[in-house]
């Protein structure tokens, strides 16, 4: 840590006070000679030891983020992934000869630990929205991951389609307010609430109530949920009553079961 402009004057006074030679140098006014010398240079100084400690911080900050094999390293990686490009052994290390950020098309991603195997779970993005990738992305992604990966790894590369939310609910709402009004703003909460949570996060279904209770003219504490239910790619419904953590990493609400057909409003 940078040590404070008068710590380092001090120091240099006290080495002062033992050079003969410099016995001379006896003013106390702050305005002589060898003061003004020695302000300058513990400036210098502090400002040097200041500028130590931030390029210190900023290298540990890279040693931490790539230490390699660990969970960020492997998150770092799979963003780093170039489609269409290939890796080089460069200074020993496989890496992309140039950085190109528009081929980088993984921008949702997370990892697992299933116990010495690593699962990299990806998605791009339309719009908005996470998508799953094409088959030649992931193929691409593969091979990348089989490049990169610590001798010894098993890792699973997966990028499903979305899993389908099928909901169904009562919601009452105050009898002076707008239908025409309430609805749409209570199916934009529940859409807004799903393409919130985060990339393979988990569905908390009060925390789904609370998301349409912040609608106005929902009533307090009525909001009923029938029927909650899950599928995953190629998997059936799965029915819950708590929580939900997605087996692509994110939701959308299945067409086949649009809001507009699944939630009854009450006065």
């Amino acid at each position: 840590m940078a040590r404070t402009i008068e710590v380092i004057k001090q120091q240099m006074l006290d080495e002062k006070a033992t050079q003969t030679a410099l016995a001379s140098l006896t003013s106390v006014s702050n305005t002589a000679i060898y003061s003004l010398w020695i302000f300058i240079q513990a400036t210098i100084i502090h400002y040097f030891e200041a500028l130590q400690d931030v390029f210190k911080a900023e290298v540990q900050a890279i040693i931490d983020l790539n230490q390699y094999g660990t969970k960020q390293w492997w998150f770092n990686s799979a963003k780093a992934y170039q489609h269409g490009d290939l890796l080089q052994f460069i200074n020993n290390v496989f890496k992309y000869p140039t950085l190109d950020l528009t081929k980088q098309i993984v921008k949702y991603c997370s990892i697992t630990d299933l116990g010495g195997k690593v699962q990299v779970k990806v998605a791009k993005q339309s719009g908005s929205e996470p998508v799953v990738l094409t088959i030649d992305e992931l193929n691409g992604m593969v091979d990348y991951v089989n490049d990169i990966k610590p001798a010894g790894t098993q890792v699973t590369v997966l990028s499903l389609a979305a899993d389908l939310v099928k909901i169904r609910l009562n919601v009452y709402y105050n009898a002076n307010a707008s239908l025409e009004i309430v609805k749409p703003a209570v199916e934009a909460a529940i859409t807004a609430f799903l393409a919130n949570i985060q990339f393979d996060g988990i569905l908390y279904i009060n925390k789904l109530i609370d998301a349409i209770q912040v609608v106005p003219a929902i009533v307090n504490e009525q909001v009923e949920v029938l029927e909650a239910a899950v599928k995953g790619s190629g998997d059936p419904y799965v029915a819950f009553t708590s929580k939900y953590a997605a087996k692509s990493g994110y939701f959308k609400i299945d067409p086949d079961f649009p809001l507009s057909a699944q939630i009854t409003y009450i006065t």
